[in-house]
């Protein structure tokens, strides 16, 4: 299980990649959501995106129980942010391509999400899944081909007070 700090340090560098979360700075800050509803919206999503890889394909699906909380739009107002991987059978060849494509048509224009598609470091190509509530999922192949792993960022709340956003969530 990856600490806090790992999980601080693997979500910082995700944010490097993709520049920031999706629609920081003017997206909607959902007033009457909370800690626990925004981690449920965002684990949900998680796992809808983990379905699109092919069942004969995956040996386990992991997600982490537990994420931390991004400051996003506004003083007081943070994201949860998550993660699962979806491991891969090693006897399988994974067609990483045809998986961000079927989330792209699926999620581009739809139930106010929108997809962008690029490639990573080292060529392969993902999606980034973007809710118009300022959510966003990053799908993308691992570097050593061994998992698919998927980054969440819920919808932006705001942390009620006395809440100390520092803990895992």
């Amino acid at each position: 299980m990856r600490s806090r700090p790992g999980l601080a340090v693997l979500t910082a560098c995700v944010l490097v990649t993709i520049g920031c979360t999706p629609e920081t700075g003017d997206a909607p800050v959902e007033t009457s959501l909370t800690v626990d509803e925004a981690k449920s919206i965002a684990q949900e999503m998680e796992m809808t995106l983990a379905g699109f890889v092919p069942a004969d394909e995956v040996s386990a699906v992991d997600q982490k129980p537990t994420g931390v909380l991004m400051s996003c739009t506004e003083e007081g107002s943070y994201q949860w942010s998550g993660q699962t991987k979806v491991v891969l059978n090693t006897d399988r060849t994974y067609d990483g391509a045809a998986v961000t494509e079927a989330i792209a048509r699926a999620y581009d224009d739809r139930s106010s999400y929108r997809t962008e598609t690029d490639l990573t470091t080292d060529g392969e190509l993902r999606a980034h899944v973007i809710g118009s509530n300022g959510q966003g999922y990053l799908v993308a192949l691992s570097v050593d081909k061994t998992f698919v792993q998927i980054l969440s960022f819920s919808p932006c709340f705001v942390l009620p007070d006395g809440m100390w956003p520092g803990g895992q969530y």
